[in-house]
């Protein structure tokens, strides 16, 4: 009897504490982990810098809905949205010519920002009235890392010039993430708060699509390739995603596969080896809560 009647006691002190509540918040956030993104060459290609950032960097809204079973531990599930800053992505490739000359054939400038939306579950605990912390796990449910780019490819005939833009799907990622905050009561049910937020996750692409794609080709002389073709000259012209394929030149694919292994000699433009990119970062949050009543 005694247990039972302590069982109802404990039911209805924790019924009695129980709080829901929602907050909105928005913040910004620095890289916590720099990763190599791009690498970069100076005006005269004489020397190349490597750039590294995270694409967790920018600013984020939030929007959570959180109950607390006692005055001490909660649960909160948050969405959020990442307005990513720009990423340097530029990069270069070598050849070595038959006179064993090594020589940059290709140079690409760019730049890719995060556009995403997440979800976040976190357990909470209230060291006192004012400071509380939290600890749970993140997953991306949407949207794609963006870049823009101008690529220069140098042939026999002149320089293949590709300008475009191209969007970068990922797998489903887990992160955690990880905070300390103080917030302040103005009324018996509006607090303002301010948080440090720890997140820790990365992403690894999946698949990507160009949006937008034009490549500017060189003239092709008649007779300038093996067999005196072409028969006439291939003038030049500037190709559009989605046109016929260039009668000489390789012509881009629209969209891309990422997979984790991949013939070394692969020639099919629609498949490529995946890469992981970061998302870890620190951020600063300021918010309003509004808590209904006990």
């Amino acid at each position: 009897m005694n247990k039972i009647l302590f069982f109802i006691l404990m039911l209805v002190t924790t019924t009695a504490s129980a709080q829901y509540y929602v907050s909105v918040s928005g913040g910004y956030s620095i890289p916590s982990s720099r990763m190599i993104l791009g690498t970069s060459l100076n005006s005269d290609q004489s020397i190349a810098t490597v750039k590294k950032g995270s694409y967790g960097e920018g600013f984020n809204s939030q929007f959570r809905a959180g109950y607390f079973f006692s005055e001490t531990f909660g649960v909160e599930l948050g969405f959020a949205y990442l307005h990513g800053n720009d990423q340097n992505v530029d990069s270069y490739r070598t050849n070595v010519s038959a006179a064993n000359v090594t020589s940059i054939v290709e140079r690409t400038t760019g730049t890719a920002h995060a556009r995403a939306y997440g979800l976040n579950l976190a357990l909470i605990y209230n060291f006192n009235d004012n400071i509380y912390g939290k600890f749970g796990a993140i997953t991306k449910i949407a949207g794609a890392t963006k870049a823009e780019f101008v690529k220069t490819t140098n042939t026999a005939f002149g320089p293949i010039i590709a300008t475009g833009k191209i969007d970068y799907s990922g797998r489903l990622p887990l992160g955690f993430t990880a905070s300390i905050g103080y917030k302040h009561k103005i009324s018996s049910n509006v607090s303002l708060f301010a948080e440090l937020e720890y997140l820790g996750i990365n992403l690894t692409r999946d698949s990507s699509e160009y949006t937008k794609l034009a490549v500017a080709y060189p003239a092709v002389p008649q007779g300038s390739l093996d067999g005196g073709q072409p028969a006439q000259t291939i003038p030049a012209y500037t190709w559009q995603l989605g046109q016929a394929n260039h009668p000489v030149f390789p012509t881009p694919t629209k969209d891309i596969e990422y997979v984790d292994s991949l013939d070394p000699l692969n020639k099919d433009q629609s498949k490529s080896l995946t890469s992981v990119v970061p998302y870890s970062s620190f951020g600063l949050n300021i918010g309003v809560i509004y808590s209904f009543g006990k």
